[in-house]
């Protein structure tokens, strides 16, 4: 590994994000334009946004480090989130873009006619979101342990670089990075995944027949977790529900939707092909390490690996700064912050995104390194309290409150009864069915008054 190339590559590109975020602030007026970018993007612009969402610590790190495990059985959490493309693009993209709403927690207002289920929505909403930004920054660490690198200031420096320019430029900063980062990822390691094909041709149907890992009926569990909760969760994320607010029309939020899912599902193969690859070379790899640099590093050389090192750190950075930029959007849009002593609601929205930011990578140094369980924990409580009332929102107007209310309640209630008394087969679905059942009652109790 060159170190003295990477970290000149690190800081050229960090350079070039920075730049991009002045820019894009100089465009910015309003709160709005901070958070949705004047809602005014373009097919292609959504659709890398989209990607970039996506393709940080949970597809790239996380799915080569399930690999090396359990082989093929880790494409389930890219899956997941495939789906939920694919459900977004069937109907509720187009939606989201037709509520006319800033974020999804909004919808208990307009909707349900309820600023204070708003504001509990949002707070679940904050939670998930910060749980899945706190998984990027340990995923960042990841990727400098597994090439030996534990350089607590370069870690530091990497994220203040991010902040630094989400903080800057808001959405409009964010999607112009992402595009560029997007295309960097998905030509790099596309290009790698050429190269090593090319070089062993039936490495790919080796690692069917031979790199399974080990799976068991336990595991099964597992994996149905990973793969049903990020697909629902894809139709309630605030940072996927922005990209959609800001669109141009429902027809670019649908469409982005379709192609975003297309290019996640073809891209899907490469993280696990890496790090399969790892295990039937007996690459060993460090505790709470992802193998995907260190195989790439066998398969090619230093050089190359610096680079795609660098391209993991854009596809980490393309994530967090959706991430930072949809929990300050949380925050700044649901709840008043005039205590503060700012008048200027962009300078609060900017504050809140760097105050987001450090308390993320405060938070890291004292959770585990497993990035999918942070995730998938993550995914869990938003999915159980704001699934089934939020679907409704999307159909419907004039809502019960009480409904709403009760289904959040149900399904909190299900998300701790879920992990204290499981119950086989269903145990995945138990929130969300009493969510529904609490929705149901709450309806018609009102009715009844």
């Amino acid at each position: 590994m060159n170190m003295p190339l990477f970290l000149g590559l690190f800081f050229a590109l960090s350079t070039i994000y920075l730049i991009i975020g002045y820019i894009a602030s100089k465009k910015i007026k309003t709160a709005t334009d901070y958070f949705l970018a004047k809602r005014n993007l373009g097919l292609m612009p959504v659709t890398l946004t989209l990607v970039a969402t996506q393709l940080g610590g949970g597809m790239l790190l996380a799915t080569s480090q399930g690999a090396y495990t359990m082989g093929i059985y880790s494409i389930v959490y890219t899956l997941g989130i495939i789906i939920g493309f694919f459900l977004l693009a069937g109907g509720f993209a187009a939606r989201m873009r037709a509520a006319n709403v800033a974020t999804t927690a909004e919808l208990f207002e307009k909707k349900y006619h309820s600023p204070g289920l708003k504001k509990i929505a949002s707070l679940l909403s904050i939670a998930a979101l910060f749980g899945i930004l706190i998984a990027q920054v340990v995923a960042s660490r990841t990727v400098l342990v597994s090439v030996g690198v534990e350089n607590v200031a370069l870690f530091i420096a990497f994220w203040v670089f991010i902040i630094a320019y989400t903080m800057i430029g808001g959405l409009s900063a964010v999607v112009a990075t992402d595009i560029v980062q997007v295309l960097f990822i998905l030509v790099l390691f596309g290009g790698l995944f050429a190269y090593a094909l090319m070089g062993n041709p039936g490495s790919l149907s080796a690692l069917f027949s031979n790199g399974g890992g080990t799976f068991t009926p336990g595991a099964m569990s597992s994996l149905s977790k990973i793969l049903i909760f990020p697909a629902l969760f894809t139709l309630i994320e605030q940072d996927l529900a922005q990209r959609f607010f800001s669109a141009k029309n429902k027809q670019i939020a649908s469409m982005s939707a379709l192609l975003s899912g297309v290019i996640l599902l073809l891209f899907a193969l490469i993280p696990i092909y890496f790090g399969m690859q790892a295990k039937l070379l007996n690459i060993d790899i460090a505790p709470g390490a992802s193998p995907l640099i260190p195989v790439i590093e066998f398969l090619t050389n230093g050089f190359v690996a610096t680079i795609a090192l660098c391209a993991i750190a854009a596809a980490v950075t393309s994530t967090a700064d959706s991430l930072l930029c949809a929990v300050s959007s949380n925050l700044a849009q649901d709840f008043y912050f005039s205590f503060i002593g700012i008048k200027n609601k962009l300078r609060i929205a900017q504050l809140l995104t760097l105050l987001t930011g450090i308390g993320a990578v405060v938070a890291s140094f004292f959770v585990p390194l497993n990035i999918i369980d942070i995730l998938v924990t993550s995914y869990e409580i938003a999915v159980s309290c704001l699934l089934v009332p939020l679907l409704v929102a999307y159909y419907k107007d004039d809502l019960n409150k009480y409904a709403a209310g009760s289904a959040m309640i149900a399904g909190l209630f299900g998300f701790f009864i879920s992990r204290w008394y499981p119950i086989p087969m269903l145990n995945d679905f138990v929130p969300i069915i009493l969510s529904a059942v609490g929705y149901i009652i709450g309806n018609q109790i009102k009715l009844k008054k």
